[in-house]
């Protein structure tokens, strides 16, 4: 791709931005208010989920300026690692990684316009956003850099918008919103503030984003580190005052158990018809994670595609990996008429997160030697430890889908050497 088609920083930011802003923020709040009973320990866990993050995204960045080449944990565990490995997280990644939460994020944007307008069919609606957004991405890279912003930013405004709101207008909450040591402490310390980490933590995947596509950006050292760390950043601003602002326009009891807790904070604070109004916006806002998923995804099979003459049907030769976008678009509208896409992310996300804590972890096998600034593995460090408490956490939730779950890795893993020899 020449460098004047290539996108820069704010193609890049809008990408991670519009990635991680899918649905966890939207729908978390109502089912953590089922344990937590304070302000204090949910805006903790929010802040917490921030950190892990930007751990992330700093070791993700030096990783880059490393081994600066398209497909995310695809290329680099395949490098650092085995080429197995990573054809293993680039089959994990293309399927549960991108085409699920394609659909899921669909679904929701769907669920948040059905309230807007009843007579939107929300199943339609995820189909219909599908469509356009994979039609829109396979014109141009240029093309999609320019949706990509241009979506993320009336996101970011429609946020904004809210958050002011909030401020302004008297809310109905009723939380308690001061440090208690004695009561806030032992939820903090609770089982079910570790689980409830594990929810928050999916919410912000996303953070890596800029680096599946990572050879279309110009300058790609500087681009990726500078949209990773900031758009991280942004989010966990965003998602801290999303949370604080639900809290405020709302009572505990409304928001409790509940799935779209936007609507029913919008509603509480301005009434039923522009809650209706706010949930539309909502759902406009959306569109903008669809958007960023259906970037991002096709990628990884399209680097996978150019290095396994195995996967060579994938392979599109010009600046968008057309048969891997409508091979995500098509797998999304499956997944869309489906009851089992939440099956699917359950047994699919212990290999997912072994994925980026082996990426990570492989920070410290290249840089022996100096390589790598001793400031990095401090964020690598707790990325690892955290990750690694999520994978262990997995197993004592439910030993039966993390081991099928972690099988199914394997099995992706083992499924490189009978393509490779298919291949020669």
């Amino acid at each position: 791709m020449s460098k004047s088609n290539r996108a820069g920083i704010p193609a890049a930011s809008a990408l991670v931005v519009a990635n991680m802003i899918g649905t966890g923020v939207f729908v978390s709040l109502g089912y953590q208010l089922l344990d937590f009973h304070s302000a204090p320990p949910i805006l903790f866990l929010w802040l917490l989920g921030g950190l892990v993050a930007l751990c992330g995204a700093l070791c993700y960045a030096e990783l880059a300026r490393h081994l600066p080449k398209s497909g995310g944990e695809y290329h680099f565990l395949g490098a650092i690692y085995h080429p197995s490995l990573g054809f293993m997280a680039g089959l994990l990644s293309a399927i549960a990684g991108f085409a699920a939460p394609t659909a899921i994020t669909a679904l929701a944007m769907g669920a948040y316009l059905n309230k807007a307008l009843p007579w939107i069919d929300a199943t339609a609606a995820a189909a219909v956003v599908i469509v356009i957004g994979a039609a829109a991405h396979g014109l141009s890279a240029s093309t999609s850099g320019r949706v990509q912003v241009v979506a993320t930013t009336l996101k970011l405004l429609l946020i904004t918008v809210f958050l002011v709101a909030t401020c302004v207008i008297p809310g109905k909450g009723d939380i308690r919103w001061s440090f208690d040591a004695a009561e806030d402490l032992p939820q903090v310390l609770s089982p079910m503030f570790a689980g409830a980490a594990f929810y928050v933590f999916y919410a912000y995947s996303g953070w890596n984003a800029a680096v599946y596509g990572l050879e279309e950006w110009n300058r790609p050292e500087r681009t990726v580190k500078r949209a990773l760390v900031g758009g991280t950043l942004l989010v966990t601003a965003l998602y801290v005052g999303l949370n604080m602002a639900f809290l405020k326009a709302a009572p505990v009891e409304a928001l409790k158990g509940k799935e779209e807790v936007g609507h029913v904070a919008a509603q509480a604070m301005f009434g039923d018809q522009a809650g209706q109004v706010i949930s539309g916006l909502f759902a406009t806002g959306l569109f903008a994670s669809v958007s960023a998923l259906l970037w991002a995804g096709p990628r990884v099979l399209g680097a996978m595609a150019r290095d396994l003459p195995a996967l060579r049907f994938f392979y599109s030769p010009g600046e968008v990996p057309l048969k891997a976008l409508a091979f995500q678009a098509i797998l999304a509208l499956v997944l869309v008429g489906s009851s089992k896409i939440d099956s699917l992310m359950t047994y699919t996300q212990t290999g997912l997160t072994l994925c980026t804590f082996l990426t990570v972890a492989g920070l410290f096998k290249i840089g022996r030697g100096g390589r790598i600034p001793r400031i990095t593995y401090l964020p690598a460090l707790l990325f690892v430890a955290v990750t690694g408490f999520v994978i262990v956490r997995m197993f004592m939730h439910g030993w039966g889908p993390a081991t099928i779950g972690l099988l199914t890795a394997a099995v992706c893993a083992g499924l490189w050497f009978p393509l490779q020899r298919f291949s020669r």
